[in-house]
Formats: structure tokens, sequence, C-alpha cells
């Protein structure tokens, strides 16, 4: 007769619990990172009272193609990032700009994320809509 956990015994009728492979633990890992830093970068500095640093500063009223610009929004993707999710250490920001796409701003972060026991290399799109204002991550 084989183990069986306390909730087995308790509903025999429910389905077995499955072991994730490692890849299904590391994808759910990653989504679970880009679906938070999603809402930190969605979020507005200043905009909540226990944690006044969360979010982006507001860069509405700077011209679109400033280089300033670029600089400003990257440092600031870097400094929400770094301070606001502690699973990934940024290696590396680059903006990444698409002539087809004038009024978004795409940067892609390159991070080292702990996944099963060791450090993996993990690319991450952040894209910034002018027309909408929110922040994608892919």
């Amino acid at each position: 007769m084989g183990f069986t956990s306390l909730f087995e015994r308790l509903e025999p009728d429910a389905p077995r619990y499955r072991q994730d492979s490692d890849a299904d633990q590391a994808l759910r890992r990653i989504e679970g990172i880009k679906r938070h830093l999603e809402q930190v970068l969605n979020a507005r500095q200043g905009c909540s009272q226990s944690s006044p640093d969360l979010g982006l500063h507001d860069f509405n009223g700077v011209t679109q193609g400033s280089s300033d610009l670029v600089i400003a929004i990257s440092a600031d993707i870097r400094r929400s990032v770094e301070a606001f999710e502690p699973r990934i250490k940024v290696t590396g920001l680059r903006y990444q700009p698409d002539p087809d796409l004038p009024l978004e701003l795409n940067f892609r972060l390159d991070c080292q994320v702990r996944i099963n026991h060791k450090d993996e290399r993990v690319q991450i799109a952040v894209a910034m809509h002018g027309r909408d204002g929110y922040t994608r991550v892919r």
C-alpha cells in the first residue's frame, strides 16, 4: 500500500496530485514574474501610501522621441524591477524601437532567474503603449 496524504484520504475520488516537471515549474515561475512585473510597471510612483516608491514616474508631457525620455524610462524600469521583483537580477536593459509602432516604447530586459536551484538567463520584453498608457510584459 502506497503513501497517501491526508487530503487524498479525505477525498478519495479527487484526482491524484502530480509532480510538475522542471520545465513546467520554470515556465510557471517565469509567467508569475512577468505578471508581477506588469503590475509593478503599471503602477504610478506616489500612488501607494504604504510603498511610495512603487511604480514608474509619470512621463506625460515629455516628447516621445527624446533620447532623454528613453534614458529616464530605462533607469526607472531598472529601479522598479530591482526594488520590487527580488526573484530576478537585471543584467541588461536595452531600448528596441519599432518603426511600425511609433507610439510604443519597447525594451528588453536581460535577467538571471533562479530556477530549479540554478541561475537561468531569461529575456523579458516590456512594451509601453502610447495610446492606452498600459505597459505589457511578455
